[in-house]
């Protein structure tokens, strides 16, 4: 039986044996866009910033876009080995493919398992400072304070940016970025996985055409709760070989070492908690499909939001909470009232309430009703009928089913089609028509609208936003809350 060939023959039969070249906290090595035998024009080359979720998929699925890994970067380079070894399990993986192109990626991937070929780095700034012509794109999957300092630093560079939810840490992130993407006009999208699917496209249109009628109320759920933690972390401790505590705090305020800070999603000084990891899946549906991004053009426009919780934590996030959102109209829709529900089991009462809404258009089983809500998604409530989204928006179902039975419900008929959001987005970097719904322009604003939710839990009463203006009025306390001042040395 023939033997089938590892990495390191891979290596030997590239001739590609060169060590790199330290500086610094940057390994710059040999560009390696020749290794694929596609023009060099047409292979997009990217730089990956973390490691979590859209980073780690186009970690090792970049040659499917034709596409490369030309830098990864992550103040914590303890997360590094984990990387390569991905890279090595998928070169071993394509080695066998019987496709000539899998077989070349493979080559690829089996030099970045040693550290070739790829600039590896842990601070993104000095990354776009001295390499920015080896990279053509970025994309960011890390803790939500870097989204802003890691997508800022691409823009400001002419770089596209494929960025994970949240967009930016807090509301002024948010809009900072919103307004830096408008200005370069470059290809933005942030991991919407619901945006790049034919029922969600088709789901909005429904709305629009006035199937299911006026929708004046929506829930959003998530199954899972806060950690409530009672106080942040106290005391040192030293700080572990691989980890540049000062490049991991970034533009957060300088605070001594403890591991406890890197807990994910449990403070509110390094992230947003449930409502900036599965609200921005399950609320992208109603956002979009109720046109709620028209406020933010809107001089007189103003949401208030209100929010019920196990408790208020001024550090952490709540065990259970429930947001209230009132929308004023858009065009020819009605105003709406958004409802988050949070919590073990959800918040207090929360599922028996969806439950019932559930039943009036036909689910009335406590249990099929269960398994359509499952962890976590959304409901449009129209005076005709109701559309229900699954965890990432991806899966729309249509309520009551017999009035949809003759009613398309997967593909869009006036919305482009779309060939998923990471696949958009390529091609929009490449300057091909952009497919993309979800850029910067929408995650800006929904991210508002979200954070603007995580501030009402920390305070016993209602908040009146002006989305145009970006402004709590005639709340001081409140308005503190809505950006921070970034460490010297840090920018968006």
């Amino acid at each position: 039986m023939k033997r089938r060939s590892t990495r390191r023959s891979f290596l030997g039969q590239a001739g590609l044996g060169l060590a790199g070249l330290g500086l610094g906290g940057l390994t710059i090595l040999p560009s390696a866009r020749a290794a694929f035998g596609f023009a060099a024009n047409e292979r997009l080359r990217l730089a990956v910033f973390g490691s979590m979720y859209n980073a780690q998929h186009f970690l090792v699925a970049a040659h499917t876009y034709n596409a490369e890994i030309t830098a990864i970067c992550n103040a914590d380079q303890r997360k590094i080995p984990a990387v390569l070894k991905m890279w090595g399990e998928q070169a071993d993986k394509l080695s066998a493919s019987p496709k000539p192109e899998d077989r070349l990626a493979a080559q690829r991937y089996a030099e970045m398992a040693e550290r070739k070929g790829v600039i590896i780095a842990d601070d993104v700034r000095r990354l776009f400072r001295e390499s920015a012509e080896r990279i053509d794109a970025l994309v960011v999957s890390d803790y939500d304070h870097f989204h802003g300092v890691a997508c800022g630093a691409a823009l400001r560079a002419g770089k596209p940016v494929c960025s994970e939810r949240p967009l930016g840490f807090n509301i002024g992130d948010a809009r900072d970025l919103r307004a830096l993407a408008a200005e370069t006009k470059l290809p933005t999208t942030y991991r919407s996985p619901g945006t790049g699917v034919g029922q969600f496209r088709r789901a909005m249109e429904l709305v629009e055409d006035g199937v299911i009628g006026p929708v004046k109320e929506v829930h959003v759920w998530l199954d899972r709760g806060g950690p409530d933690r009672d106080a942040l972390p106290n005391g040192s401790q030293p700080v572990p070989e691989g980890l540049n505590w000062d490049l991991w705090l970034g533009p957060l305020a300088w605070r001594e070492y403890h591991p406890d800070w890197m807990s994910y999603s449990h403070w509110r000084e390094t992230c947003n908690g449930g409502l900036g990891v599965f609200g921005m899946h399950a609320s992208i549906f109603p956002f979009m499909a109720l046109a709620l991004r028209e406020l933010w053009d809107a001089a007189d426009a103003e949401i208030t939001v209100e929010a019920e919780c196990s408790r208020r934590n001024r550090v952490s996030f709540p065990r259970w909470e429930r947001v209230r959102w009132e929308l004023p109209a858009r065009k020819s829709m009605p105003p709406v009232t958004i409802h988050w529900h949070h919590g073990p089991g959800l918040a207090p009462g929360s599922r028996e309430l969806i439950r019932g809404r559930l039943g009036q258009f036909g689910l009335a089983d406590a249990k099929a009703a269960d398994a359509l809500m499952a962890s976590a998604g959304s409901m449009l409530i129209g005076a005709d009928g109701a559309l229900v989204g699954n965890d990432h928006s991806t899966v729309i179902t249509a309520l009551p089913k017999e009035k949809f039975e003759k009613i398309e419900t997967n593909r869009p008929q006036r919305i482009p089609a779309t060939q998923g959001i990471y696949k958009d987005w390529i091609e929009a970097c490449r300057g091909q028509k952009r497919h993309i719904i979800a850029g910067f322009d929408i995650g800006g604003p929904l991210s508002e609208l979200l954070m603007l939710g995580n501030i009402a839990t920390q305070f016993d009463r209602q908040l009146v936003y002006r989305p145009k203006m970006g402004q709590i009025v005639g709340d001081e306390a409140a308005n503190a809350l809505l950006r921070y001042k970034y460490r010297e040395g840090w920018t968006l």
